[in-house]
């Protein structure tokens, strides 16, 4: 019977293919050996799952469970596979491949030309979630435009427009990419919580449905520096030309 893999384990697979193609391997150590004769001198002992399904089965268990860690075990030896495949293995809602962007590069988008045009009220019934604006001395600044971005209508999400940034919110989270030079991002933190800041420099911003599929209309390339950061559950996206500090003034007064 075939198994249809779900979209995170396919992007797994090609991120230790990627991985593994460009890893010098030592030579394998004689570890069935070893581990055969510590068994041999340990005292006869079944295990739980030896007494629930049998000797054959409990075997098999075990050696497919030393395969996966011995995989995981080589691509996190590899600094960059480490930072893709923790972002992969869901430590975060916001998602970031280091790896360079192959292919052509996507054009630069702004807002007006990927999401449709609303007002606040549309975007606060858009999402179930508080919708946050940027506030400053007790006062809160709306924003100079709108739009909800919905090519898979089943997580739209707003796009609040503001002089000197845009300010993405979205439940779900996003998915970012590497550009010409992977290098721009950085893992920050500010407040006691991990934040991304991607400097200036273009790199390749990609959004997914519910179900992993990539949204085709949401590739585009990023020119400017990009601050993501989650709270209660919400990821934020701060696309903006002002200086790491600067922006990150504009997220602590996003209420």
């Amino acid at each position: 019977m075939s198994v249809e893999l779900s979209p995170e384990l396919l992007e797994m697979d090609a991120l230790l293919r990627r991985a593994s193609s460009g890893f010098a391997y030592p030579p394998t150590p004689r570890i069935a050996e070893a581990v055969v004769a510590r068994l041999r001198a340990a005292p006869e002992r079944s295990s739980l799952l030896e007494r629930l399904f049998g000797a054959p089965v409990a075997r098999a268990a075990a050696g497919a469970m030393l395969a996966l860690l011995a995989v995981v075990g080589v691509s996190l030896a590899v600094p960059q596979s480490r930072d893709a495949l923790a972002d992969l293995f869901g430590l975060s809602s916001v998602r970031v491949d280091r790896t360079p962007y192959v292919g052509p590069t996507p054009p630069v988008l702004s807002p007006e030309s990927f999401a449709r045009p609303a007002t606040i009220e549309q975007a606060r019934s858009a999402v179930d979630f508080p919708l946050r604006f940027y506030e400053r001395d007790g006062v809160r600044y709306y924003p100079i435009a709108v739009y909800i971005a919905d090519a898979d209508s089943t997580i739209p999400y707003p796009i609040l427009v503001y002089d000197d940034f845009d300010l993405y919110e979205r439940e779900d989270g996003f998915f970012g990419k590497g550009g010409p030079d992977p290098s721009l991002i950085h893992e920050i933190e500010f407040d006691g919580m991990p934040a991304l800041w991607i400097d200036q420099g273009g790199h390749i911003a990609e959004t997914y449905d519910a179900e992993g599929r990539l949204i085709v209309e949401s590739v585009r390339t990023v020119d400017r520096a990009t601050l993501i950061w989650e709270e209660d559950g919400v990821a934020f996206r701060l696309e903006t030309s002002l200086r790491q500090a600067e922006a990150i003034e504009v997220a602590r007064s996003v209420r």
